[in-house]
């Protein structure tokens, strides 16, 4: 799924809310404005598991803003601001 990350929460478990990109490109009318019926979604992750770790990490390090950062914790704080794809397992219900 292509988003716009809007923030990043980090306790528990790792919340990435994010603006889905999708509904945008792929809306009947061209000229439709943007910013008006934006979906907003949140993917969330264990920061106890190994892979979703992995995963953040590679995401990252896909991403200017954030891959010289000496932490994946600030990895991750850097990421609002960037446009990427992200995986639907990990979007919230």
């Amino acid at each position: 799924m292509l988003v716009s990350i809007n923030s990043v929460s980090i306790s528990d478990e790792i919340s990435i809310t994010a603006t889905n990109l999708e509904t945008i490109l792929l809306a009947e009318d061209l000229y439709s404005k943007i910013g008006d019926d934006d979906e907003e979604v949140t993917f969330t992750f264990d920061p106890a598991n190994l892979g979703h770790r992995k995963y953040l990490f590679k995401i990252c390090q896909s991403q200017r803003t954030a891959k010289n950062k000496k932490s994946l914790g600030e990895m991750i704080e850097a990421l609002p601001g960037c446009i990427l794809s992200m995986g639907e397992g990990f979007l919230k219900r």
